[in-house]
């Protein structure tokens, strides 16, 4: 007790009451004693709590914010909005887009890929089959694909009597991935879809494009087989639709 009166001094002692009651209450020798405060924290224990606990919250933030940001990815990844192919992409490959047997005294293919609102007629020309083929620069899954013809093509000179001359489709086939097919061998491969106009009324043609089939696509040909009246020299149509979305990639580069 003497040592610890020494130590701190007696006006210390008496500033702080519980340390003058240890020291009364101590049978201490000439070993100065071994004093803890209660509710003292040693400096070094805090900080290092503290520091725990700072880095516990630091590193869940940093891994609530990876668990957010993984999320995201992986719903970018699978979002996709299908959309016209040839409106609002640049996936449709234009320069080797093409029709067989297409007239030239009325509007091309790509023609009637665009939007078209002045209605311009794509028609056939030796007779009323068409082979319309559409390549694209890289893998698309399809939708749907929509034909329209609602509008025959003005009369040329030389055809004001025969009105008749231009007929609507009336049996149409879809193709994929038979990029070098021709009229020659349209009768060798099994469509993956047909439609038959059946109504005398009808303006367009729709192809629901479901299943495997459809999917990672590099090339479509519509093949317009028959005209819906049979004294009509030539098919025609106003508008091809294509409706789709681009593949996912399977050699993407994830960083």
């Amino acid at each position: 007790v003497p040592n610890v009166r020494s130590h701190f001094g007696s006006s210390q002692l008496d500033n702080y009451p519980p340390i003058r009651a240890l020291v009364g209450r101590c049978n201490l020798g000439d070993r100065p004693p071994r004093l803890s405060i209660v509710g003292a924290r040693p400096a070094a224990a805090a900080a290092r709590r503290m520091k725990g606990v700072n880095n516990e919250g630091s590193n869940t933030d940093r891994m609530q914010a990876f668990q957010m940001s993984k999320a995201k990815a992986g719903g970018d990844s699978f979002r996709h909005e299908d959309v016209d192919l040839m409106v609002c992409t640049d996936l449709i490959d234009q320069s080797r887009t093409m029709a067989l047997n297409g007239s030239s005294d009325h509007a091309t293919l790509l023609e009637v890929l665009a939007a078209n609102p002045e209605d311009k007629a794509l028609a056939s020309d030796a007779d009323p089959q068409l082979l319309l083929k559409v390549f694209f620069k890289e893998k698309v899954n399809l939708s749907f694909v929509e034909l329209r013809f609602n509008r025959p093509p003005a009369l040329q000179e030389g055809e004001e009597d025969e009105p008749d001359m231009y007929g609507k489709p009336r049996l149409v086939k879809l193709f994929v991935n038979r990029s070098d097919m021709n009229f020659d061998d349209v009768d060798e491969f099994e469509p993956v879809a047909q439609h038959v106009v059946s109504s005398d009324e009808a303006t367009e043609s729709r192809f629901l494009c479901v299943g495997h089939r459809f999917q990672r696509v590099e090339s479509l040909t519509v093949f317009i087989e028959e005209a819906a009246d049979g004294e009509a020299k030539r098919s025609f149509i106003n508008r091809l639709s294509i409706v789709g979305h681009q593949a996912k990639s399977y050699h993407a580069e994830y960083k």
